[in-house]
């Protein structure tokens, strides 16, 4: 129930009956289509051809981890993102014991994120399964698992601003939730419309439904990148979004508004195809210029490490850039004994930083700045 003092004067009620959308102008949608389409098949093209591109989409996807995170008011960066994954990583009892629930909450994030990809890349449809099995663990610890797991919601949500008591938005009721949801899934997977419009339609019909209690925006931004890939436009579940959605977070808001409010599904689609067409050539950017700090480092790990395993340990450190040095002993494919002394020689070249020094049997944790820096968001 909403507290009295709560006013919904000004607020957008769900659209009943208006999805799928039928009155979309194409010719209005035609060129912003065309220019999405074609930035993110340059993308696509640019991450498909790099050797090891893993390398360069995984710092991508923590990035997106945190931006997504972010816009929900969670306040983590990226080196405390990798630095909860180098303790898991590490074998720890409790990885999250010491870490702050913003930090755990992007963590999880990104780590549903990379479990649903895999689910879908083994054979698993895109379905009501996979999504709540994703929501099931974006919201396994921290905050978030007082609220409900991977189960809808069984009370009506709302959105607003809490502090000022004020709705601003009102999504479907909980009784009508399951064919909606139903609906939505059926249209994602069986839409006849272009893979890009349909991915703007669902993305904005999965945020006015609201179907969990919490972490309904982070679940349907990742829902894009799946969407993209299962619809072919992308080669690899590898697009992230949130950069430019975060950035014009106030025009992403009333945008989705506006498709309840006035029925204008053709203003959010076109702003949607913006945010593809403009975060491609960011993502072009930003991977290029980790591509390119990984060619000059590949240099300077040859001139520092004088040794025929520097490209393994840069490879390590690009994939790890926050690790505990056991890992990296055990995991870089270097002899043990050589992959101390080069760990030891990139701290004293000043190539890793010393975040805990070894002790006891702990080992020492490192982080390898120049690409931590590049990606701070």
């Amino acid at each position: 129930m909403i507290a009295k003092t709560y006013d919904l004067a000004d607020a957008v009620t769900y659209h009943s009956g208006e999805f799928p959308p039928t009155a979309l102008d194409y010719e209005a949608l035609l060129g912003p289509a065309e220019d999405a389409a074609a930035s993110l098949a340059r993308y696509d093209a640019k991450m498909s051809g790099m050797v090891n591109s893993e390398l360069f989409l995984a710092p991508l996807r923590r990035q997106d981890a945190v931006t997504s995170s972010r816009m929900e008011g969670t306040i983590s960066t990226i080196e405390e993102l990798y630095r909860l994954e180098a303790e898991e990583d590490a074998g720890s009892t409790d990885p999250y014991r010491e870490a702050r629930n913003d930090d755990v909450e992007t963590f999880l994030y990104s780590r549903a994120l990379r479990n649903a990809s895999q689910a879908l890349a083994e054979g698993e449809p895109l379905s009501e399964h996979l999504i709540r099995t994703a929501h099931q663990q974006l919201l396994s610890f921290g905050r978030g698992a007082q609220k409900h797991p991977g189960s809808y919601k069984t009370e009506q949500n709302y959105i607003g601003d809490e502090r000022r008591g004020k709705i601003y938005y009102v999504p479907i009721a909980p009784e009508h939730l399951a064919p909606a949801m139903t609906e939505l899934v059926r249209f994602m997977t069986e839409s006849k419309l272009r893979p890009l419009i349909r991915t703007a339609a669902a993305h904005v019909e999965f945020e006015a439904l609201h179907p969990f209690e919490d972490g309904n925006g982070r679940i349907g931004r990742m829902l894009i990148t799946l969407m993209l890939w299962k619809l072919g436009i992308l080669g690899q579940p590898n697009f992230f979004v949130s950069g430019y959605f975060e950035a014009h977070k106030d025009e992403y808001i009333e945008r989705m508004r506006a498709v309840s409010a006035n029925r204008d599904w053709t203003g959010w689609v076109i702003f949607f195809l913006q945010a593809m067409h403009e975060q491609a050539c960011v993502n072009i950017r930003t991977a290029d210029a980790i591509f390119g700090l990984h060619g000059a480092m590949r240099e300077r790990f040859r001139e520092v490490l004088n040794s025929q395993f520097h490209d393994q340990a840069l490879d390590f450190v690009f994939a790890s850039p926050i690790f505990r040095n056991d890992r990296f002993v055990d995991r870089s494919g270097i002899p043990a004994s050589s992959a101390r002394a080069l760990s030891r020689r990139l701290v004293e070249a000043g190539l890793l930083r010393t975040i805990e020094p070894a002790s006891g049997r702990r080992a020492a944790l490192y982080a390898f700045d120049p690409l931590l820096d590049l990606l701070k968001v």
